[in-house]
């Protein structure tokens, strides 16, 4: 069982190092350039929360706290749940893996080549993950640098022009690649599979 949220840390760390030593050993999905990392898991709504980045995936994951009671009604491995997050609804898989037992995951990245360098990647995990938790995200109300995150980039080091105020969209689906590029989370908005 992991007790804290730097315990739950270290062990994803560890495992995932591992898978990529050898499940994934030799996958061409892999980016070189990156390692694994674990950002958050403190607790949230009887879950911990944080993001996970290994060379092949960055996850916005879940895992619940009591990971035996929750086994015992535990929803299939690969079934969509849909999450209540700060910002808004976030469609999750359920996964499971021995060392940790259930969890659920939402592919932010999938594969990782988008990132030069370890420092781009997590700067990248930790923007996403206070934007989840960000109970205002709905409202439009973004600083400048949370925007240069949702649209793919690193956020500006210099402050950005403000430009002139847009009238909102009505909902729309949504992948899970856009939702870390800047797509708008609300209850009427779904999210459609990438294509591969």
């Amino acid at each position: 069982m992991m007790e804290d949220a730097r315990d739950t840390r270290d062990v994803l760390v560890s495992l995932y190092r591992e898978i990529a030593a050898t499940r994934m050993e030799g996958i061409p999905v892999l980016n070189p350039a990156l390692d694994v990392a674990a950002f958050g898991f403190d607790e949230f709504q009887g879950y911990r929360l944080g993001v996970l980045l290994t060379p092949w995936f960055m996850n916005l994951v879940l895992l619940p706290l009591d990971g035996e009671e929750y086994a015992k009604n535990a929803p299939q491995v690969g079934e969509k749940l849909f999450v209540n997050l700060p910002a808004g609804k976030v469609e999750f898989i359920v996964g499971y893996e021995e060392a940790i037992g259930h969890s659920l995951s939402c592919s932010l990245f999938s594969p990782v080549f988008e990132f030069e360098d370890q420092a781009a990647a997590e700067e990248t995990a930790m923007a996403a993950l206070a934007e989840v938790l960000n109970e205002t995200a709905e409202t439009g109300d973004e600083d400048p640098q949370m925007t240069s995150v949702w649209e793919g980039r690193l956020p500006e080091t210099e402050p950005l022009e403000v430009e002139e105020e847009v009238v909102p969209s009505p909902p729309r689906d949504v992948s899970r690649r856009d939702f870390l590029r800047g797509g708008k989370i609300s209850d009427e908005t779904t999210f459609q599979e990438d294509a591969p």
